[in-house]
């Protein structure tokens, strides 16, 4: 009896662990909480890695030792997805020149984010989808539609606000190295077509970062002990939470694209940018445009909603 009783409480319990374990299983394959993560560890990787860079001496040092760190935290996410590799060679020389190209914007994007404001520099980032747009009438012959034309537009005026000050246009060089890095960004996603659905997802953010990572690092001429150096001038744990969010974000942005629907996953995204222009106004009592950047926020999420229509 006493066996009996045992065995039915050891099931019991079974069952319910099973349960529970499957429940928490299936909030992954839901694309709303690969949003969730994204919108939190975006937001976390901007202002954290802005406090943590303060007193970079060599940007390009600076995209190596993120990128090299970030691939390291993207190994512990390798277990959350099947372990895949295409048998097409065709994919992985598209992704080494892909990769070149994120060596590039990754460079640009550092230095930028270092000279522009989180919410700035979240704004900014939309132009890439201004480009894609544009490349697809150009390259691909998709068809001119008003609604993505008028999307488009709201977006170029958004950035257009955002580089309105003290009455007259200011663009400065971190402004203008954001416009291209995304000009580049645009045209690798041109050639990287679901590149990503062949590999493992926490194994091609590895890639993505690391090859960028001896790019630079070859044709920048850096040696370790300049990366030690560099590394030593850091906010250190800044810097390592930097680097684990920005794993987070990158993948996450991926697998959200793959479960969810593009027309309604890429207008959540823009919601970064007036969540970073809060945090500045409420925790980093940042006043600075906050009115400018709320609107240039509003404008860019009611742009790309119209591009996804």
């Amino acid at each position: 009896m006493l066996y009996f009783k045992e065995n039915v409480i050891f099931t019991f319990f079974s069952f319910r662990y099973k349960i529970v374990i499957g429940d928490k299983m299936k909030l992954f394959e839901l694309w709303e909480t690969w949003v969730a993560i994204y919108l939190a560890s975006a937001v976390l990787f901007a202002h954290t890695f802005k406090v943590a860079n303060r007193n970079m001496k060599d940007a390009g040092a600076l995209t190596i030792l993120l990128e090299f760190f970030t691939a390291l935290f993207s190994i512990l996410f390798l277990p959350l997805f099947k372990f895949t590799v295409p048998n097409d060679p065709s994919i992985y020389v598209t992704l080494l020149i892909v990769t070149g190209l994120y060596a590039i914007t990754d460079r640009l994007n550092i230095e930028s984010r270092y000279g522009l404001e989180p919410s700035t520099f979240s704004v900014l980032k939309q132009l890439s989808t201004v480009f894609m747009i544009f490349f697809g009438i150009v390259f691909l012959k998709e068809k001119l539609v008003v609604t993505r034309i008028i999307g488009a537009i709201i977006i170029i005026f958004a950035n257009l606000i955002l580089a309105f000050e003290k009455g007259k246009i200011k663009i400065n060089k971190y402004f203008v190295m954001s416009f291209i890095s995304n000009f580049l960004f645009a045209l690798a996603m041109l050639i990287n077509v679901n590149i990503s659905d062949y590999f493992n997802l926490a194994f091609y953010t590895i890639i993505t970062v690391s090859i960028p990572a001896v790019f630079i690092k070859l044709f920048g001429r850096y040696k370790v002990r300049d990366l030690k150096r560099e590394f030593h001038t850091y906010h250190k744990k800044q810097f390592l939470i930097a680097a684990l969010s920005w794993s987070l974000m990158l993948i996450s942005s991926v697998r959200s694209y793959q479960l969810g629907d593009i027309a309604v996953v890429a207008p959540i995204f823009t919601l970064t940018s007036i969540m970073n222009a809060m945090i500045e106004f409420l925790v980093f009592k940042n006043k600075n445009r906050f009115v400018q950047k709320v609107i240039a926020a509003m404008l860019l999420t009611l742009g790309v909603i119209l591009i996804k229509l």
